[in-house]
């Protein structure tokens, strides 16, 4: 599905579409909604200081569900982005996330009081703004959302 940065409304629907049916995914490792950057352009990823690579669309792979189907926090999004590991650390720090460099892989993670509501705006606005703050003048439209049910995190 694609989507106007500034109005990810549909994207948290898909979320709490997929926190609500508890899936576990192909692999009973959990289901991510993956959100998906505008390609950058030549000029603009050397502007914003991004190493030159095949150019792929950057990522922000939301987990919603944990193994089992599980639904609780902390909630991890992982940055798929050239900059690998560093990128959790180009973005602004919001409260209460934290930020990780984890063995070259990028992770931002919301943290909540165990038996808290989740925020599903609160994470998708969270993921859709690190992926617009590694970038100089992010672009409105052009971004992409789905769901990946064959995650293996182990």
């Amino acid at each position: 599905m694609e989507f106007c940065r500034t109005d990810p409304t549909a994207v948290v629907e898909m979320v709490r579409r997929v926190a609500e049916s508890a899936d576990p995914g192909e692999h009973g490792e959990g289901v991510e909604v993956v959100i998906e950057a505008p390609q950058r352009g030549l000029i603009s990823g050397l502007l914003d200081g991004k190493p030159l690579d095949t150019n792929p669309r950057e990522q922000a792979r939301i987990g919603v569900t944990k193994a089992g189907g599980e639904v609780r926090y902390p909630f991890h999004v992982n940055l798929v982005t050239g900059f690998g590991g560093d990128a959790a650390h180009r973005v602004a720090a919001l409260p209460g996330w934290a930020r990780s460099n984890s063995a070259g892989l990028a992770f931002l993670v919301q943290k909540g009081r165990p038996g808290a509501r989740p925020d599903w705006a609160g994470l998708v606005d969270g993921a859709v703004g690190a992926l617009a703050g590694l970038r100089r003048h992010p672009p409105e439209d052009g971004w992409r959302a789905l769901v990946d049910r064959k995650v293996q995190r182990t």
